[in-house]
Order: C-alpha cells, then structure tokens, then sequence
C-alpha cells in the first residue's frame, strides 16, 4: 500500500487502458485483463506445459522401435523427434525444447515484478546456457558431428551473450559498482566492449566456419587419372544410392562405418546406404537393397551365419546387382580367412537347409537361388573380381577406398559407356608417388633371410619407376651381407648402405643364426636397418608381437634395441604392395620424384641426423662403413 491510504496500479504495457490489477488487495484488474490472463494461462498449459509432455510421451512410446529398427506407423510420423540423435538418446528433442522454453519464456517468472532491471534471470540464464554446453560435450546426442559442433558452439554464444547483458544491466544501474566490479568508468563504456566482444565471437565464428569450409574444400578427393577431374557420381533412375553396405555387426560394424564416412569424404556427393543412417524397419531390408546401384558385402568372421545379411545377399543377387567384396583379413580385428568365409558360405547359404524360416526367406526373396556355389561365384570373385582386401593405415586405406570407389563407379550409368575413361584408374592428389635416390644405394641382404632377395629386387625396380626410366634403379646396389661384411676379399662399400631385413615367422629361426649375427654386425657399423614385416599369412605373416619370442635379446637391449625402429609393412595385393615399397624407399633415404631442392635436402639433413644418433648411441667396431655413409656429398637428384 502507498502512503496516505493511496495504492499503486499496474497497467498492460501493450494497452495502458487495461489495467492489471484492482484495489489495495492486489485484485485481478477490469474485465478486459481478466478475459485475457484466461487466455494466457489456456494457451501457457497448452504449449510449454502439454506440447513437451506429449512429444516425451511418444518418443518413450517408439523407442523400443527405433532402438530395434522396426519402424511402425508412428515412428515413422515421429521421426522430426529423433532422427538425427544416437538411439540411446532419442529424446534429447524434448529437453532442448524445454532449455528454449525457459529462456524464451519461464525465465520471466523470476521476480515478475521488476525481474527485467534486476540480474537474477540473466544470471539463471548463463547458467542454464553454460550447464546446457556442458551436457551437451559431454552426452554427444548428435549422429553427426557437424550438428554437435553447431549447438555447443551457439549455446557458448548465448552464455557469452547472458554475461553481456549481465555487465550492461550491472553497469547501467550503478556506475560506482561498475567502476568497482566490473573496470569501466560508465555505462557508455561498458556498452562499447559488450559490441566489441559480441563482433569478436561473430568473427570467430565466421572464421570458424571458413575455415572449416577451406578444410573441406581442400580435403583431397578422388579424381580420375585420364582427366584428372572428379568422377561423376550419375543414379540411376530407380535407385536413390549409389551402394548399399552389408555387413556383420558384431564384427564389422567400426570398419564398414570408416569405409562409407572416408568415402563419402573422398567422394562428396556419394549416397552409400548405411544401417545407422538410413535403417528404418528391419523388414524392409530387401527393397532398400533394390534402392541402391551396387551392393557392398564386408567380408569378416560370421558373416554367413547373420540371417539378416543372408536375406541381403538372395536380395542383391535376385535383383542381379554388381557385388562389390571387401575383404578384412586381420583376425584380431574380426576378419577371417578366405578359406573360412568360403566353408561359412557352404555351410549357410545352402538352399536344402532344413531351417523352415531359412526355406521361406529364400522362397520369398530369391526363388531361383541353386545353391552355394551361386553364392561363392558372386561374392569371392569367380565370375568378377576378387575381393578388396581392407587394410588400415592412411596411405594403405586409400588403396582399398580407391579400390571400392572404382568399381562402384564401373557399375554406374554414366561410366556404363565410357570404361575407357576409368581405364588409367583412380587417384588422390599427394598420394605418396614414385621415389628416387640422390646418390648411389647399397641393399644389404642375407641369403638365410628367405625372400629378402626377392624384396631387394622388387625395391631396385620400385626405384626406378615412373616415366619409364631406369636410372634411379642402376644407382640401387644389391650384395650379400655375409660377404660385404665378414668377407676378407670384400670390395668396400660406398654411397648409401642399408641392410635389408625381411620379418616372417622364420627370420631368426635359421640354422646358425647367421641372420642375427649379420643384423648384429651391420649395427656395430652404424648401418641403418630397413625392416620389412611380411603381412601374407601364407608367406609367414605373423602379428609383430611373435617377433619378441624368436629374436635375440642382444638385439632387443641396449645399445642396440632393434625394434625402437619402425617395420614397415608389406602386403601382397598388387595396389598395397606398390605403397609398401615406396613406404621401405623412403625409409631407405629416397625422395619421391616430384620433391623439390629444399625437401631433398632436407631429406639429406635427416639422414645425417640418423646416422650421428647411431654413433652417438652406439660404439664403432669398424668406422669405414660410416665414415663412408657421412662423407657422402649431395647429388644431383635422379629423377626417374
């Protein structure tokens, strides 16, 4: 109550006429204010109350649905709630509306008084903003990253937004307290760095994004050797994908995930069907298979044994589409044997099992399936290619992307009648390219290594690719380790020495460990060490951790500590192997051919820099071979 009995009245800020309240009680105002907080407090449990409530209420009511890729009706109308949030999180939907609800709407039941001159709901605000990014970094709700990046950056931008209001408002109210609290000697100047700070973050951002923008711009990207242009990713009529991926969760899902995102990187534009991303029901496998150009089968452990990737394959093979295998061979990382995946195959894919639901499907899908050896033709390459072989490693990884991406584009229509433009096949720009060394080279070997021969030779003519030339492979030397080193009528050795040493199962396994006294010898004269881990099961590929139990401790322990270098892999498909032996060059001191003067001289500086750590670390036995090594002079580059 005001002084002298009098009372103070409230008015509607949209129209003075309407008065919010009545008497010294406080009572609700005329009866155009009463009609009107009637409509407020209907259309108030309508929206921010019912609407959120309802939507929660579906999302629980389809999540076992979603979760289990069996779409209802529903779901299907529902799917604005949950389409872009992780399964375990489909109804983060309901609380980012009730985060915008508060701060767009219920925050101004804070002090309904005289809330807007206070500080209160702009503190609540940062703190529900701030509280909201934190949750947000730490759930990861988001199936794409680009929409986990958007919403915790502008929610930071709103907190920074709350915080300037907050030093507007304090400022505004109390100059002294401003001065005090917050440095500025008024209001004005507070106004000022809230607009420097705010175009501050909008230029962050922006950069943010041109950044981002360059990054995807400049990402490299498969383009077609002929032309050097990207390929045309043309559909087909009927198709909305360029490939539908198959594959076995419990042992293939990581990996056919980082086939379809580098790809999609590789080849912007490319529509590859991806279960996480495009699965809706699981009982509409079959049409979303006949939805896409080529089939993709990832080939690991189990695959056959997976009902649902059986009913997959009759699909791909009854609609007759291109099969397109890939093949993981790593059997720590849930891969198989070609032999293995063959029997799975027989044993599964047979058209007289006895399982009734297996006789069905087949019936309803692909009645003139004949039986495994359909199967076998299609997927292991007996009528078409042989499977793609998937191998991790960037450079290594690329091949086999390139690979896949290849034979997708073979199969589409555009290329249906211009083979001869994929004829020169597929590259990538700053893809590791033919090497060369600038001086004469010296490849160690020993004849107990086995196949160590056969490697030295395929590196000599490694050396010597690109533009047809063979200058570079006359500078490669290839000599006995035996006799370049314990002969006592050996020729000395000149340029570059590097002792090639091939790891398999049987490396140091020979009849009187002459390759470990050789690799022993060849350190004591500080010679560098090129190792070369076979990767080919049938030619002795074993998991690098064998290679602890057969070599000798002397090599293991100081000062000679074999294995602090780096193998380098060597795979047996033609594509990997070609990286492989550009990989060991490289390690060998080569240069690829398109290097300039400044990285081949830098490439010079790291090899002297190699060498020193040797002598450093390690007492010389004989000091011909290296001071040999480190009085080599710079030569003109070859270019092969």
């Amino acid at each position: 109550d005001a002084p002298n009995g009098d009372y103070e009245r409230s008015y509607l800020v949209a129209d003075p006429s309407v008065r919010c309240n009545e008497g010294p009680d406080g009572a609700w105002g005329n009866d155009d204010f009463r009609q009107l907080a009637g409509y407020f407090w209907a259309f108030f449990f309508l929206w921010p109350v019912l609407v959120p409530a309802v939507f929660l209420l579906l999302t629980l009511r389809v999540r076992s649905s979603v979760r289990n890729h069996h779409m209802t009706r529903l779901a299907h109308a529902t799917r604005f709630l949950w389409r872009d949030y992780d399964p375990g999180f489909l109804f983060w939907e309901v609380v980012d509306m009730g985060r915008k609800l508060f701060l767009a709407s219920l925050v101004l039941f804070i002090q309904t008084d005289d809330g807007s001159s206070k500080l209160l709901r702009l503190v609540v605000a940062t703190v529900v903003s701030a509280l909201y990014a934190a949750a947000l970094a730490l759930a990861k709700p988001f199936k794409r990253d680009d929409d986990l990046y958007l919403a915790c950056t502008a929610n930071l931008l709103l907190a920074c937004s709350f915080v300037s209001g907050t030093v507007i408002q304090l400022c505004e109210s109390d100059e002294e307290m401003c001065k005090a609290l917050v440095g500025f000697e008024s209001a004005r100047g507070a106004s000022e760095f809230v607009i420097a700070l705010t175009a501050a973050m909008l230029i962050a951002t922006l950069l943010v994004v041109v950044f981002r923008t360059v990054s995807a711009v400049r990402a490299p990207t498969i383009r077609l050797v002929s032309s050097g242009r990207p390929p045309v990713l043309e559909l087909s009529p009927e198709c909305h994908f360029h490939g539908f991926i198959s594959h076995m969760w419990a042992t293939g899902q990581d990996q056919t995930h980082t086939v379809v995102r580098r790809l999609q990187l590789l080849l912007p534009g490319v529509r590859i069907w991806l279960d996480v991303d495009n699965l809706d029901d699981v009982g509409r496998l079959e049409e979303s298979v006949a939805d896409a150009t080529t089939f993709l089968v990832f080939l690991s452990a189990g695959y056959f044994k997976s009902f649902n990737c059986r009913r997959e394959l009759y699909a791909a093979l009854h609609l007759n589409r291109p099969f397109i295998p890939i093949h993981e061979a790593d059997v720590d990382k849930g891969g198989a044997s070609i032999e293995d995946l063959k029997a799975e195959c027989r044993k599964h894919c047979d058209n007289a099992a006895p399982d009734e639901r297996e006789r069905d499907m087949l019936a309803r899908v692909c009645p003139s399936y004949s039986g495994p050896d359909e199967m076998l033709a299609r997927v292991f390459g007996q009528e078409a290619e042989p499977p793609i072989v998937w191998v991790r490693g960037n450079a290594f990884q690329l091949e086999s992307l390139k690979a896949v991406a290849l034979r997708m584009l073979r199969h589409s229509p555009y290329y249906a009648s211009r083979q001869a433009e994929l004829a020169a096949g597929l590259m990538v720009p700053r893809q590791p390219g033919p090497c060369a060394f600038s001086g004469p080279v010296t490849i160690l070997m020993c004849r107990a290594n086995e196949r160590a021969i056969g490697i030295a030779r395929e590196l000599k003519n490694a050396a010597g690719e690109g533009r047809g030339s063979t200058a570079s492979a006359g500078a490669v030397a290839i000599r006995d380790a035996e006799e370049a080193l314990e002969g006592v009528n050996a020729a000395p050795l000149s340029g570059r020495v590097v002792f090639l040493l091939y790891l398999n199962d049987e490396t140091f396994l020979d009849t009187g460990g002459a390759v470990a006294r050789l690799v022993q010898a060849a350190m004591d004269r500080r010679i560098a060490i090129a190792m070369v881990h076979e990767q080919e099961p049938s030619h002795g590929g074993v998991p690098f951790r064998n290679f602890f139990q057969q070599t000798p401790q002397v090599l293991q322990q100081p000062p000679y500590k074999l294995y602090d270098k780096v193998a380098l892999p060597l795979y047996p498909a033609p594509a990997h192997r070609k990286v492989s032996l550009r990989l060991i060059l490289t390690s060998m001191g080569a240069v690829p051919c398109d290097a300039g003067p400044l990285r081949r001289r830098w490439q010079l500086l790291r090899r002297h820099i190699a060498v020193a750590r040797l002598v450093w670390w390690r007492p010389a036995s004989r000091d011909s071979l290296a001071e040999a090594s480190l009085s080599q002079e710079p030569q003109q580059m070859v270019q092969p």
